[in-house]
């Protein structure tokens, strides 16, 4: 029976009657279809859903004695399900918005793919894509690390020549050129995830009660969790009367002020995360104000948010290669081994880290009564690619797809909340900077004064604001902080080479405590299902 209705090699299949026992079939077909492909039980049963309803209101229009035919394909590990019925042109999905119109797309709400339709040579066509079932592959992740740490650790006591050949003229272009891709996407779908989350909530109200809670939680959030950092490092310096720093209110005005983009291309040419993010939100917010005079370009943004999306999901096959590409680096330059240059630093970080992760983790498990170990490994591989790549622009698609199908987060809030929270909520990078201003305050002879922890708090926590959220980005922030703090300009020489070590824990811990905070957002916004938070698939 299957044969007739379905081919996953996408056979045209024998037109048939709108009949029960044929609508019946297909979509028993569709089902058998996507589970030997593999998509998602949920998927699968939405689908399946989907195409029943999908026939039976074809047949309400055209009759019993009208036909169909069903196709289902998978190309590119992409799959595909087709339902075709000839007849006048007919969207099902709008009627008039009548409440039985939206019954398809209800369905498949939660699946992140809405039913496409279109009308052509005299056949109504619909098309369903739900995205095949993924999982985090932990072994070829952890064989990239190994192989990069054994292959850094050769190369570092090999031959000079073979060295340069490695290092100098293979990984490193290599690595170069993927951070440089990965940067080239990111901005686009940064731009594009921010405006259609925006669009997307449906109206000005929606977005004030959504927008406003989440970013003012971002804000609020990071200076706290800062602010318990540093009573926490602080009885490890010895804190005096004296002034020891003086903070220039001009400069940090100037970097909000740097935010608003001069023109509308800059952003993406010179990679700029907060402008960005601030031309998503203002056409977000302009389509949103126009509503259904805006359709055409609103439908575009749509097109080319999905387009961005599909890049990133091509590019999480190489992820494991760009880990082996970053490990290897590092351990050939020996960046591992400099840490022990300032090992307070080092440790107070980490300790900072630690509890802010820990504080976060027992949050979530106690009030959304989750085993730690469930949470544990729902959260992991975010963690670990941030961890070891420093860079949350390689983690920006499975992130994604986590907090949704793991973590049971509601789409309108990821869409919005993880594009903005990747670039505005970087508490690890706060304690990071933090920590550095003591540090190399202490190191340099500077008087670890009242006024200075004040003004290391405050400027720690805009910096990581500011910071562009890829590999290195934070590294033009030190020249300012130590200004600031009135520490000598060649504290940021040791600065800038152990950040290269150092940002990948900040990094790891800023998309660890993103994922908690939308949780615990969308919880109070009541967007959270528990149930998915709290289950074992």
């Amino acid at each position: 029976m299957q044969g007739r209705f379905c081919s996953a090699a996408g056979k045209m299949m024998e037109q048939l009657q709108l009949t029960n026992e044929n609508i019946a079939a297909a979509a028993a077909a569709a089902e058998v279809f996507l589970r030997e492909a593999g998509a998602a039980s949920t998927d699968i049963l939405r689908v399946k859903l989907a195409v029943e309803e999908t026939l039976l209101k074809y047949r309400e229009a055209f009759g019993s004695g009208a036909v169909f035919w069903q196709r289902c394909t998978k190309r590119m590990n992409r799959l595909r399900v087709e339902v075709s019925v000839p007849g006048m042109s007919l969207d099902i999905f709008s009627t008039g918005g009548e409440m039985d119109s939206e019954i398809l797309r209800g369905i498949l709400s939660g699946m992140g793919a809405a039913p496409a339709w279109q009308y052509k040579n005299g056949v109504n066509l619909v098309v369903y894509t739900p995205k095949k079932k993924k999982r985090f592959q932990m072994g070829p992740t952890l064989t990239a690390i190994a192989l990069g740490a054994i292959g850094g650790g050769l190369c570092r006591i090999s031959p000079a020549g073979v060295r340069d050949f490695l290092s100098g003229q293979l990984f490193g272009p290599v690595f170069n050129t993927c951070m440089g891709f990965l940067s080239a996407v990111a901005g686009p779908m940064i731009f594009l995830s921010v405006l259609c989350g925006i669009y997307g909530m449906g109206d000005i109200v929606t977005l004030g009660r959504i927008g406003k809670r989440i970013i003012l939680r971002f804000l609020s959030v990071s200076f706290l969790a800062s602010a318990v950092v540093l009573a926490l490092i602080l009885p490890f310096f010895t804190v005096t009367s004296g002034r020891g720093s003086s903070l220039d209110i001009s400069a940090l005005l100037q970097m909000a002020l740097d935010i608003i983009p001069d023109n509308f291309l800059t952003p993406f040419t010179e990679g700029n995360p907060m402008q960005i993010v601030f031309l998503g939100a203002l056409i977000g917010l302009a389509l949103l104000v126009l509503g259904n005079r805006a359709d055409t370009a609103a439908a575009v943004a749509g097109q080319a948010n999905a387009v961005i999306q599909l890049i990133m999901e091509g590019v999480g096959f190489f992820v494991p290669f760009f880990i082996f590409c970053s490990i290897f680096q590092m351990m050939e330059s020996g960046g591992i081994f400099m840490i022990a240059r300032s090992y307070k630093w080092l440790f107070l970080m980490l300790l900072g880290d630690i509890v802010i992760s820990a504080f976060y983790f027992i949050l979530i498990c106690v009030r959304k009564r989750v085993r730690p170990a469930v949470l544990f490994r729902k959260m992991f591989p975010v963690f670990l690619i941030g961890l070891t790549t420093g860079s949350s622009s390689a983690a920006l698609s499975l992130n994604m797809e986590c907090c949704e199908k793991e973590l049971g987060i509601d789409k309108g809030i990821i869409s919005f909340g993880i594009p903005l929270g990747q670039i505005v909520f970087m508490p690890g990078v706060a304690v990071l900077f933090l920590t550095a201003g003591l540090c190399m305050a202490e190191m340099h002879g500077v008087p670890v004064s009242a006024p200075l922890l004040a003004a290391d708090l405050l400027i720690s926590v805009v910096l990581s604001i500011a910071a562009p959220p890829i590999t290195g980005g934070a590294l033009t922030c030190y020249t300012i902080l130590f200004l600031q703090l009135g520490i000598p300009s060649g504290a940021a020489a040791l600065a800038l080479a152990l950040n290269v070590i150092l940002e990948f824990a900040a990094t790891a811990v800023n998309l660890f405590c993103l994922q908690a905070e939308l949780i615990e957002s969308s919880g109070s916004l009541g967007m959270l299902n528990l149930d998915r938070l709290r289950g074992q698939s």
